[in-house]
């Protein structure tokens, strides 16, 4: 019987190993979230752009520059949204004893991606 618990190893060192390799699954998981969030509202926001140069012509600018503005603003809004979500997980996982990014560095991208949607927003009315 002993030979069989040592091969095994203690049952609560397992069990204290299965749930840390959990906790940093859910961890990754909510960084790919957070990841494809963002990834969602970069192509909403070049869409948007694209939209409005590609079909913007004639007649038809007014339409294409309000469906710009429309996914420009859309990818603006998921961009919050993921920074929002991504947080709400972590507060969760830090409850458990995971470290998540820095959120200073997570301001940093999504102030950056705010601001590629600004400048995207004016670029749609440049002419």
């Amino acid at each position: 019987m002993k030979a069989l618990q040592d091969m095994q190893g203690d049952p609560e060192k397992l069990a204290r190993e299965r749930t840390d390799l959990a906790r940093q699954r859910n961890l990754l998981a909510n960084e790919r979230t957070f990841s494809a969030w963002l990834r969602t509202g970069l192509s909403a926001m070049v869409a948007g752009l694209g939209i409005a140069r590609l079909l913007g012509s004639g007649g038809s600018l007014l339409i294409a520059r309000f469906i710009g503005i429309i996914l420009i603003l859309t990818g603006g809004g998921i961009y919050v949204i993921a920074l929002r979500r991504y947080y709400q997980a972590c507060r969760h996982l830090e409850q458990e004893g995971m470290r998540a990014i820095p959120t200073w560095l997570l301001n940093i991208l999504v102030a950056a991606l705010l601001l590629s949607s600004l400048l995207a927003f004016v670029l749609l009315f440049q002419r």
